[in-house]
């Protein structure tokens, strides 16, 4: 039998059905009752009306919560990409207020300080320039000053003029297989200046000369491309109209390399060609053939040989920087005498011999036209050679020397080779001067980094 709680051994009292519970109050009749009765029945109604929700009710509920979500983030991104665009434009607008701010000051300088270049006066007698089409090549255009290709010569430098430059590169050319004419006058165009303020600009002047006659397309084709060119101003093309006669009376011999036949002989007449042609237009002339390339950083070497000669010996013949017929500087007040030269004595010997008797002073026509001036020799050879025949020569070489590399014997005769025991720490010689004039050598070699160079890190690349 089960205990009560309370250990008295009395019965627990049983709970009451929720039926009873409902007889009861309907029993008690008052209106507490009534109300509780009322309440039950509304909630048991209510109970029994309100569907259950399916579980595809509550996926589909769930699914459009994730969509709203989802569009909510994608609203939110498209709102930072509208904030990203107008910061962009805030800052180009302002970038252009900027520019635009420089434009009126610059305005109102030129108002307050009119430029002497404003006005432009037209020259009819003259082509427009191709590259400032408001530009005419005139030397009284003030305008011109502002085109690199109108503007008239810089003012002189050492050894330029008013009237004349300080530099005439002298190139006879023939046709060859290879368009060795084009890189060669690439490699002089590429070291001259198109800034009117640069001492060389408009300085030098490269001649170059079709001896051949028509059918020499590397010429025709380099006279197109640069005739128009924004250095244009420092080549000058000439077609050999009229060759000078063969004394022979047209021998047809072959000569060897002491004794020139009819070949060597052509090509003397044509190098004293060029030279008339150059009289009077710089203060130096240049020789070179129409497959020697200028070397990296050659042109500034030029400038200071010639400065370093003028400084040692003032009013010398001339300077031997390369080999055979090229390389060679000489005064043009000796131009015409040598150009004669060369004529009177093509039958005799090939020009690079000629030219070295002429300024060495070896026959008493040439010791008389030297008169005691120097003939200097720069130690470094600043030329290079396209291909492994000499235009002079048929036979093919072994080897030319490189860019920058010393030049002495047996590339050169003695007499006019660098002097290596007297003027071991200089770079031209003679070097018999006053110490306070002297100056060390400079170092070219180690100023040229390509691969043409001799010091160069692929010493066996061409």
């Amino acid at each position: 039998m089960q205990q009560s709680p309370s250990g008295d051994g009395s019965k627990a009292p049983r709970p009451q059905a929720p039926i009873n519970i409902f007889r009861r109050l309907l029993l008690g009749r008052n209106a507490l009752n009534l109300c509780i009765i009322l309440l039950l029945l509304t909630a048991l109604y209510y109970l029994h009306t309100s569907p259950t929700p399916s579980k595809s009710t509550i996926l589909s509920s769930a699914t459009d919560k994730i969509n709203n979500n989802n569009d909510a983030e994608d609203e939110l991104a498209s709102c930072k990409l509208h904030l990203s665009l107008a910061e962009r434009a805030a800052k180009s607008a302002a970038d252009s207020a900027a520019r635009t701010n420089q434009v009126l000051e610059s305005l109102a300088d030129e108002i307050k300080y009119p430029s002497h270049h404003a006005e432009i006066i037209p020259c009819p007698a003259a082509p427009s320039c191709p590259e400032c089409p408001t530009c005419h090549s005139c030397p009284t255009c003030p305008t011109c000053a502002s085109c690199p290709v109108c503007a008239p010569a810089a003012d002189p430098d050492t050894y330029g003029t008013h009237e004349k430059k300080w530099l005439t590169v002298g190139m006879p050319t023939v046709p060859r297989p290879e368009n060795h004419l084009g890189e060669t006058i690439d490699s002089w165009l590429k070291q001259l200046p198109l800034h009117a303020k640069d001492p060389l600009f408009d300085d030098v002047i490269l001649v170059v000369m079709n001896v051949h006659g028509p059918g020499h397309k590397w010429f025709d084709e380099a006279k197109q491309k640069y005739t128009n060119s924004e250095k244009s101003r420092y080549i000058k093309f000439i077609m050999l109209e009229n060759p000078l006669n063969d004394p022979t009376h047209g021998r047809q011999d072959k000569g060897d390399a002491n004794h020139p036949g009819h070949r060597v002989r052509k090509q003397t007449r044509d190098i004293s060609t060029v030279l008339s042609h150059s009289l009077g237009l710089s203060d130096f002339f240049f020789f070179t053939e129409d497959d020697m390339l200028l070397c990296p950083n050659a042109l500034p070497s030029i400038q200071y040989m010639l400065g370093k000669a003028e400084k040692y010996k003032p009013n010398f013949m001339s300077i031997r920087a390369s080999y055979g017929m090229n390389g060679i500087i000489i005064r043009d007040e000796d131009v015409k005498g040598f150009s004669e030269y060369l004529i009177q004595h093509q039958e005799r010997r090939p020009p690079d011999h000629l030219v070295v008797e002429w300024f060495a002073g070896e026959t008493l026509q040439s010791k008389s036209v030297k008169n005691s001036r120097s003939h200097f020799s720069f130690r470094y050879n600043i030329l290079h050679h396209l291909g492994i025949v000499s235009t002079l020569r048929s036979e093919k070489s072994k080897s030319f020397p490189k860019c920058f590399e010393e030049l002495g014997e047996p590339t050169l005769f003695k007499v006019e080779a660098f002097d290596y025991i007297k003027c071991r720490n200089d770079d031209i010689s003679p070097c018999d001067v006053d110490e306070n004039v002297k100056t060390p050598n400079v170092g070219w070699g180690m100023m040229c980094d390509s691969s043409l160079c001799f010091n160069s890190k692929n010493p066996n690349k061409l």
